[in-house]
């Protein structure tokens, strides 16, 4: 057996960037679309419910107060001295809102506190997050009194 060697294919010495590419563009949109739901949810809070729904505007600071008073300012955390500060800083990226993310468990004094530095800091346009309350079952027909008695 004998192996021949020609040089009529060359040698390639060019490496091939589409399939790099393709790989790279799908990571950065899994990135982008992952990254914001991970901001969301790094601060834990249990949010009290509502009946109403409205959407978020889009450009926003985000103010997250746990129950023990601490308060975070688009995930950093804050003293409320500084909450003013930071919030009129904050104002000249023109922002469209503030978005308070309190647990339900949060004084309320606390809360009023929260909203007067805010409006201390420039922004006068403040939402309140809540959760979507469960609505009620249905009425079943007839008595169920009626069923045990079967």
């Amino acid at each position: 057996m004998h192996i021949k060697i020609t040089n009529e294919t060359p040698f390639l010495s060019e490496i091939n960037m589409v399939p790099f590419i393709d790989v790279a563009l799908v990571l950065l949109i899994i990135f982008m679309i992952i990254t914001p739901v991970m901001v969301m949810n790094s601060i834990q809070v249990q949010l009290p419910q509502s009946s109403s729904v409205n959407q978020v505007p889009t450009k926003n600071i985000i103010i997250t107060v746990k129950p023990d008073g601490t308060v975070f300012l688009n995930n950093e955390q804050v003293t409320q001295g500084l909450l003013t500060d930071k919030i009129t800083l904050l104002m000249e990226q023109h922002p469209e809102c503030a978005v308070i993310y309190a647990d339900r468990q949060v004084a309320v004094s606390l809360l009023v506190d929260v909203i007067d530095q805010i409006e201390a800091g420039g922004m006068h346009t403040i939402s309140l997050t809540t959760e979507r309350r469960q609505q009620a079952q249905p009425a079943t027909q007839g008595d169920p009194r009626d069923a045990n008695n079967s």
